[in-house]
């Protein structure tokens, strides 16, 4: 069963508007449509090499199909062929017609969470995010759901607040299973808060118009430490297929202190962080930017984040209302 995903950063969000006549005012044709669309995926887009796409050809051959008597509903059901032919997750058309988007496979296992409260005594709970203690370990438990929203918002300010209880604990589980992004800003806050030492978790570069292979050069993203609570202890981090975008940036961020474990599947492998750019007829395309990869330089999109230990919740387990992957990271701290 296909998992329906578009989340993405608001990281340099902007929204360009294209004219392809000679006049002030866009040209709104089909034939126009498609070119402005082409042409902003041949400006913009990020990933064509990566995913070995051949956008000449693809406008070789969806062009002679866009006429300019074709209707809205067909012109929008060409652009969403195209669409899904990227496999980009990030990429977006808001229309008249409707909304169109690549679906993320979330794998052929659900490793989601299977009741938490089974293992975990709550503390605190929202539909950001869930804090407590492990039943019958010193261990602390918290899953971070979503990471939508603004980084001072009021949701998240318990979170923050919460890593200065952690220091008396024999180690910790975060649970980033189903997170589908965000705002990556509310997790560098959190993690950062973890980290002895300035480190590198990710490397990323920006499209250029010049060229389909042109980019701005590598740069590297840091967690500096920050309110530290120096925690030294063993940290394991639960992650899915369905750990999507910003949750993605977020599990390298953590993946990067020396004291933590993956656990579980690997994640989904989507980072775009996508421009918005307005078609002539009003219609709204967003599109990938930029390349992430690892600090060894291996790439996220396509490709996920592997768990440094992969585990499966099999069928039985999971009708049996058991947490395989949780239960593993509870034995590690024996």
């Amino acid at each position: 069963m296909r998992l329906q995903y578009f989340i993405f950063s608001l990281i340099t969000l902007g929204l360009l508007s294209f004219s392809c006549g000679s006049d002030d005012e866009p040209t709104n044709t089909p034939t126009a449509n498609f070119e402005a669309f082409w042409n902003t995926f041949d400006q913009q887009y990020s990933y064509f090499e990566l995913k070995n796409i051949d956008w000449d050809a693809i406008k070789t051959e969806y062009a002679p199909q866009i006429t300019d008597n074709i209707t809205d509903r067909q012109l929008f059901d060409t652009f969403s062929e195209i669409i899904w032919k990227l496999k980009d997750g990030h990429v977006r058309l808001q229309s008249s017609q409707g909304n169109s988007f690549y679906r993320l496979e979330p794998g052929e296992v659900d490793n989601s969470a299977v009741n938490p409260q089974q293992y975990v005594n709550i503390t605190e709970q929202n539909n950001r995010f869930t804090i407590g203690r492990l039943k019958d370990k010193n261990v602390g438990y918290i899953a971070v759901h979503s990471l939508s929203g603004n980084i001072d918002g009021p949701e998240y300010q318990a979170l923050y607040a919460s890593v200065s209880s952690f220091s008396s604990y024999d180690g910790l589980i975060i649970d980033l299973r189903n997170n589908g992004g965000g705002n990556d800003a509310i997790a560098q806050r959190f993690v950062q808060s973890f980290a002895s030492q300035s480190v590198v978790f990710r490397r990323f570069r920006f499209r250029e118009q010049s060229s389909r292979n042109a980019f701005t050069p590598w740069q590297e993203s840091l967690i500096t430490p920050e309110n530290t609570i120096n925690f030294e202890k063993p940290i394991v981090v639960l992650t899915n297929r369905r750990v999507v975008s910003s949750a993605e940036g977020f599990t390298l961020m953590l993946k990067a202190l020396f004291n933590v474990t993956l656990m579980g599947d690997t994640t989904a492998g989507s980072t775009g962080n996508p421009g918005a750019f307005q078609l002539p007829n009003g219609w709204e395309l967003y599109v990938s930017r930029w390349q992430v990869t690892d600090p060894d330089g291996n790439y996220v999109e396509d490709q996920g984040i592997a768990p440094d230990q992969v585990v499966y919740i099999t069928e039985a387990d999971r009708n049996s209302g058991v947490d395989t992957i949780l239960e593993a990271a509870i034995a590690s701290f024996n």
